[in-house]
């Protein structure tokens, strides 16, 4: 089975914002999925 890297998927982030749960959704590409990834992969190296 082949991944198509221009599919659209929904990445939902939450999180907790002064006791009110807060959803931030967003429609990315599998290629703009894993460039993001990858940034953040990156940041986390930087504060370690």
């Amino acid at each position: 089975m082949d991944i198509d890297p221009d599919e659209i998927v929904t990445v939902e982030l939450r999180w907790d914002n002064d006791g009110l749960p807060t959803t931030y959704s967003r429609d990315l590409t599998r290629r703009q999925l894993g460039e993001l990834l990858l940034q953040v992969d990156d940041m986390a190296a930087e504060t370690d």
